[in-house]
């Protein structure tokens, strides 16, 4: 699937940014730009999810088969 490279790539990115976080050498204006750059990154991973999220409910929806109920009122 192409949403699951996509994801799989910016946890990648992440995992990068929040690596030169933990630098000692890091001046603040760096540090303030890379976590500007984790906050994108991550709201693009939980917009990923929420498709894939809805993807998977309408799914469900579409290949569940609704039982007759014995309960039946006439």
């Amino acid at each position: 699937m192409e949403s699951d490279s996509r994801l799989e790539d910016l946890r990648s990115v992440l995992s990068c940014v929040f690596e030169k976080l933990g630098a000692e050498s890091l001046t603040e204006p760096d540090r303030v730009e890379l976590v500007a750059r984790a906050e994108v990154v991550q709201d693009q991973i939980d917009a990923i999810q929420d498709v894939v999220g809805d993807e998977e409910r309408v799914r469900m929806r579409a290949t569940s088969v609704s039982e007759p109920s014995g309960d039946r009122l006439f």
